[in-house]
């Protein structure tokens, strides 16, 4: 982990004046960035990088911030790696929010001005949110607390020497600039049976731990609910999900779409066409 951007949290008004706490907010990567640490992702398209807090529960945006890079990075791990690309100040230290993170690239419209147009989704590269965050907890401890976001890549798979390479380069080869149709996906061979201790464990509780593997039977009709093709009409799947699937299958799962939804912990977001099909679809 390295931190690429740092929030500054400023006290309250009715306390006396002092340094402002700092979060440092750091990255870390899903296997949609790539087949092992996504630290290889190609971000040589990467125009600008955007951070948000917003509010628990009310989804209120409190403090937003996008800086345009000046100079481009070869990859993420150029990102993890380096200094912050964003300091900002002027939060109030109080309540409970979610940090937002997007890197936003001009794949199709090199120069073009990103940070202006940080909600349309055809532009992410890479996206993620924080777990919840007390910033009550900055006045408490006076200094600096971190907290980790951990990215989904835009899924973009390309041939390369070194074999199997991920991202800017892969825009417009295996996948178009407007974001292909996506789902969250189990990480690991598109199985839904992972190996689990307790139900947070699968996929943060979407489904039950039964002696040691995520549960596959229970019909829930959301992520990971089996789902099958009966006469054309698929059945399974509740409002919101869709039934997915190896191409060619008549069963499958139940997944949510990508990036619009932030892909549960044990998933990423995966692509149609990367081996994955819409069953009946």
């Amino acid at each position: 982990m390295a931190a690429v951007a740092l929030v500054g949290a400023a006290c309250q008004d009715a306390l006396p004046p002092r340094p402002p706490a700092t979060l440092s907010v750091q990255l870390g990567t899903r296997q949609s960035c790539g087949l092992f640490s996504g630290l290889d992702y190609d971000t040589t398209c990467l125009a600008a990088v955007y951070v948000a807090a917003r509010s628990v529960p009310s989804g209120q945006i409190l403090l937003e911030r996008c800086v345009a890079l000046d100079e481009r990075r070869d990859d993420l791990g150029q990102i993890l790696r380096g200094t912050p690309l964003l300091e900002t100040a002027g939060l109030s230290a109080t309540g409970v929010v979610v940090f937002e993170v997007r890197g936003l690239h001009d794949a199709a419209d090199v120069g073009a001005d990103r940070c202006a147009e940080a909600n349309v989704v055809d532009h992410w590269l890479f996206w993620g949110e924080s777990d919840p965050v007390d910033l009550a907890t900055l006045n408490d401890n006076g200094g600096a607390i971190a907290t980790r976001v951990f990215v989904d890549c835009r899924d973009c798979g390309f041939d390369c020497p070194a074999g199997d390479c991920f991202g800017c380069q892969g825009i417009g080869e295996t996948c178009p600039a407007t974001l292909p149709t996506s789902f969250c996906v189990p990480g690991v061979a598109f199985r839904c049976d992972k190996r689990c201790e307790e139900d947070g464990d699968c996929f943060e509780g979407a489904r039950r731990c039964d002696d040691g593997t995520c549960d596959t039977l229970d019909e829930t009709g959301e992520l990971c609910s089996p789902c099958v093709l009966n006469d054309d009409v698929v059945d399974g799947c509740n409002e919101g999900f869709a039934c997915v699937g190896p191409p060619g299958a008549t069963q499958g799962f139940c997944a949510m779409s990508c990036p619009d939804n932030f892909c549960p912990d044990g998933t990423r977001c995966n692509r149609v066409g990367n081996n994955l099909s819409i069953i009946g679809g």
